[in-house]
């Protein structure tokens, strides 16, 4: 055990920096536990859509999924989110959350948590990873 006090001492930024990556990780980790949101890859979603009846769920504004959007996806703009949760029947249902990121899709997985959905899921990337990894699009 003395060991380990004289390598801190001695290592002191070695030891730094591993302790900020650990912290770094078990944050993701524990967020990710609390926010309830699974991130998925392109093939993840399109296996949940195909194989578990789930839904591509594009929070972009109208104008944005005009433009471009996945076959078959339902259009609700985060902005409107709150006012047309309606739309969206089964709350048991598994949602895939897009916008072109990936950050907007999490402050519209707490909204849907907050209303009873619970198989919600974020497409690590958003509309770009769809895209990088050379998937139909529809305009």
């Amino acid at each position: 055990m003395e060991n380990v006090g004289s390598f801190i001492v001695n290592h002191w930024l070695l030891v730094t920096i591993f302790v900020v990556l650990l912290a770094l990780i078990l944050s993701d980790a524990v967020n990710r536990k609390i926010s309830g949101v699974t991130p998925l890859g392109t093939a993840e979603a399109i296996q949940i859509v195909n194989q578990r009846d789930g839904v591509f769920l594009d929070i972009r504004e109208a104008s944005e999924f005009k433009k471009e959007h996945i076959a078959d996806s339902t259009s609700i703009p985060l902005s409107k989110l709150e006012a047309d949760i309606s739309k969206l029947k089964d709350p048991a249902q598994a949602i895939i959350l897009i916008c072109v990121s990936g950050q907007r899709s999490r402050t519209a997985a707490k909204q849907l948590r907050s209303h009873g959905f619970s198989n919600i899921y974020v497409l690590n990337g958003g509309l770009n990873a769809w895209k990088d990894a050379k998937l139909p699009l529809f305009s």
